[in-house]
């Protein structure tokens, strides 16, 4: 029978740090997001005597909804990921914004459709509700938006992927597995590229949301236009920060 030596404490395993900080990621995303869908609700709530709110909503607002959900649903898992595995600082601070400010929009916005009595996920095809697919209201197709045509290097992700994403900007499935798989310094300059073209991808439907010719519901305009002004703000950063790193913008798919 073995004893611990006296005045020393017995040996402990402590839990492998990469798996505690997961679960406390994968707790804070559950959290914020629950907060989201309460605040939502109390909004609406609070608008049940507006006379503009009891309109039934149109295409454009329930399919922005359904979509921006997906959307940023995507950005908050690259943004978990640049958390669990990334090494800068500055690119994870940028990254914990980018997953709490989102993930407190998806509750919003999936409170909205569950008061309007629709689905969460658009059963028909992503972005059918801006009546031109891609393109705005001026029918000014917005596929390269912000990219500029701008090459990548190195190993980071290519629009060489055979497989197109279900909207503009976001990943595909097979540079979303190998995000996953990176590790060290790659993953900030990795995460900084996805998350531009995924703003940038992202920006024409807010702006389409904002429009009161397409959206009656104050509420809806007034949180696509601040979708749109934060995602611009940090569109900028994001540039710097890849012109620090000498990394190109990927081009936009």
């Amino acid at each position: 029978m073995s004893e611990t030596p006296e005045g020393t404490a017995p040996a402990t395993e402590p839990a492998p740090a990469p798996r505690r900080r997961t679960a406390l990621l994968a707790l804070a995303g559950v959290a914020i997001l629950l907060v989201g869908v309460g605040l939502g609700l109390l909004i609406q709530a609070s608008l049940d005597d507006d006379k503009s709110d009891a309109e039934t909503p149109g295409p454009a607002a329930v399919g922005f909804a359904q979509d921006m959900i997906r959307h940023h649903e995507q950005g908050v898992e690259m943004a978990a990921i640049e958390l669990e595995h990334g090494t800068d600082p500055q690119v994870r601070s940028m990254a914990f914004d980018i997953l709490t400010t989102q993930s407190n929009e998806i509750g919003q916005m999936q409170s909205w459709l569950v008061r309007w009595g629709k689905p969460i996920n658009n059963p028909g095809e992503p972005m059918d509700w801006m009546g031109h697919g891609s393109a705005d209201s001026s029918g000014e197709d917005h596929g390269d938006h912000g990219a500029g045509g701008h090459v990548d290097h190195g190993s980071t992700p290519s629009n060489a992927d055979a497989e197109q994403p279900a909207m503009p900007g976001m990943a595909t499935s097979a540079e979303m597995e190998r995000f996953r798989a990176m590790r060290g310094p790659e993953v900030d300059t990795t995460f900084l590229q996805l998350m531009l073209r995924h703003h940038e991808g992202g920006l024409h439907m807010m702006e389409y949301a904002a429009n009161p010719a397409n959206v009656s519901q104050p509420y809806v305009r007034e949180m696509a236009a601040g979708m749109e002004r934060t995602q611009e703000k940090e569109i900028g950063i994001i540039k710097a920060m890849l012109a620090e790193r000498d990394a190109r913008p990927l081009p936009m798919n």
